[in-house]
């Protein structure tokens, strides 16, 4: 049976990833040195958006769920892996096994890059190799906090952390849509309500009406506003999200495809399979085969 593992660096215990000696946070930035991959070769998910450079040279293999096979890559001491939040990847390391963490909370990147999404969503995509320089010094900055008592080093992990994140999203950071961006569009604040609102209710059939009163609009107005934004359809988006959320699903082999379906809000086996392939141009069965 294979399944996701889900790391949460804010926790006090870090399950399958050994803390070794130091850790810092800030407001919702998290810093530590740990042993890495957690458990390789196996799915895993972190809760915040994970950069990870390795002590030393490694040999990686990785792979996220979209891509078709294996992915090997060489990072040295500066590279990183950059890793979304709930992002599932699978990665092996032939090398050291140790890894400087940086970690940024949901919260800590809205609040730090708001300034720069100027009315459109940015999202960052999984990356097996970041190189850049300026995050590379700065992440050593960070490392360097480690070795501080534990208020100076969260005080540093909250100053230079905003630094570190402003350049990630600067350099890194992918408008949610290639569209341009229209004038009536949905803005910053109604863009993370009504993400969050469809991310939440993937599981049942959700009325446009209720998308448009959960961000104060009538709903010709929000069609119009959602598009200008997202560059499609409200129910395309909620149809790529079940599809995403459907993918970690399928992962758990001991999972009916029918069940996997009504759990991300389809009715029917055969609706579900219609919009995954046209989502992902494969079936449900051909996703599973290829990566369980």
């Amino acid at each position: 049976m294979t399944d996701i593992l889900t790391i949460d660096f804010q926790a006090d215990t870090l399950v399958l990833c050994d803390t070794l000696t130091e850790r810092a946070t800030g407001n919702g930035l998290i810093v530590c040195r740990c042993r890495f991959p957690p458990c390789p070769g196996h799915w895993t998910k972190f809760l915040q958006t994970v950069l990870v450079r390795p002590a030393g040279p490694v040999t990686a293999r990785w792979r996220t769920l979209d891509a078709p096979e294996n992915q090997t890559v060489s990072l040295s001491g500066t590279a990183f892996h950059l890793i979304p939040a709930d992002r599932p990847v699978r990665i092996e390391w032939d090398g050291c096994d140790a890894a400087l963490i940086v970690a940024l909370t949901p919260g800590f990147v809205e609040a730090t890059t708001a300034s720069m999404v100027k009315g459109r969503a940015q999202r960052l995509e999984p990356c097996p190799v970041v190189e850049d320089s300026v995050m590379a010094e700065t992440a050593s900055l960070l490392a360097e906090s480690l070795s501080q008592d534990a208020d100076r080093a969260a005080k540093s992990a909250d100053q230079i952390g905003v630094a570190f994140a402003l350049r990630l999203f600067e350099k890194h950071g992918i408008d949610d849509s290639s569209t341009p961006h229209f004038s009536g569009g949905l803005g910053a604040s109604r863009q993370r309500r009504i993400t969050a609102f469809i991310d939440a209710n993937l599981d049942r059939t959700v009325p446009l009406s209720e998308m448009a009163r959960t961000v104060g609009l009538g709903r010709s107005h929000f069609g119009k506003a959602f598009h200008a934004s997202f560059g499609r359809s409200p129910y395309q988006y909620l149809h790529e999200r079940r599809v995403e959320k459907a993918k970690e699903l399928l992962l758990n082999d001991r999972r009916t495809i029918v069940s996997v379906a009504l759990d991300v809000g389809f009715s029917s086996h055969g609706h579900f399979t219609k919009v995954f392939r046209n989502v992902t141009g494969m079936t449900p069965s051909q996703f599973r085969r290829d990566r369980v």
